[in-house]
């Protein structure tokens, strides 16, 4: 049976800050989208989802000390990860995973000759300024058969580039007697707003001239969330250069307030001077 206190470095007793204070730790260590272990992270992600849970943990302590099926009533406990992140985007969309970071079995299909239902295929395209918070969006798709279709799509805040929601049942209906296709809706989240973005991280440009360039300064910026915030350009700032602003990318996790970060490209402009201002510089 898996160790779940091992997987977060907690003792038995720890506390429920604790507890959530170590798997933070990791999430921020080893996501995939920071290029962390993705191994490692899922199973983090399993054990949290059991031991922050009081009920959970329970059942959990109590199979570990007497086993999995005790008291003579044959009862048995299943831990289903997959409920640690709600809405967040670390949920359900790993490539090759199923929902809760499980990796999906392979099953044998037996086919009998009888051709199925096909999965209908959707392309749904959003901003990222929409992709800051999470969303519903209602969609019309027609079947094969010629029916239209609508599907309410629920988006997660921070949706990546290309993740395909599943929606089973909702596809083609051509075939009498077997089940239904699925729906397939695969997300294009497009630059916006000035911004771009690499992943979590948000990319965009502000201009200067040379003197605050050379002196330093403050800037000020909208972001995505339609909030302002001030960026420090430090003295001597050459041009191309990347300010960081953490924390203030796409949305990583919710609950824990995960967040990518932005990067501020400086662009330096040559303003035009009169005789008299070209004469104070060659002055200094």
């Amino acid at each position: 049976m898996k160790n779940y206190y091992n997987m977060l470095g907690v003792s038995e007793d720890a506390s429920n800050d604790q507890i959530k204070k170590a798997f933070k730790n990791i999430a921020k260590k080893e996501h995939p989208d920071r290029g962390g272990n993705e191994v490692k992270f899922k199973e983090a992600n399993e054990a949290y989802d059991t031991l922050k849970d009081s009920t959970k943990k329970q059942e959990y302590d109590t199979v570990r000390r007497y086993g999995q099926n005790f008291g003579g009533q044959g009862t048995t406990f299943n831990f289903r990860s997959g409920d640690t992140f709600g809405n967040d985007m670390f949920e359900e969309f790993f490539s090759g995973f199923g929902v809760g970071g499980r990796p999906s079995r392979r099953t044998r299909t037996f086919h009998t000759g009888q051709r199925g239902n096909q999965s209908v295929n959707v392309r749904m395209a959003i901003s990222i300024k929409e992709a800051m918070n999470s969303l519903e969006k209602t969609i019309s798709y027609k079947l094969p058969s010629g029916e239209e279709e609508f599907a309410t799509v629920k988006i997660p805040a921070g949706v990546q580039h290309g993740i395909t929601f599943k929606y089973k049942g909702m596809g083609d209906n051509s075939i009498k007697g077997v089940p239904r296709g699925n729906l397939l809706v695969q997300m294009s989240v497009l630059d916006s707003d000035g911004y771009t973005r690499q992943g979590n991280d948000l990319y965009t440009d502000k201009n200067i001239d040379c003197f605050q360039a050379v002196r330093g300064c403050e800037i000020s910026l909208k972001t995505l969330l339609d909030s302002v915030i001030r960026v420090k350009v430090p003295p001597a700032t050459q041009p191309g250069t990347l300010v960081v602003c953490k924390g203030q990318g796409m949305p990583v996790h919710k609950t824990l307030n995960i967040r990518g970060n932005l990067y501020v490209k400086i662009n330096i402009i040559i303003p035009e001077l009169t005789k008299a201002d070209l004469k104070k510089i060659k002055d200094l």
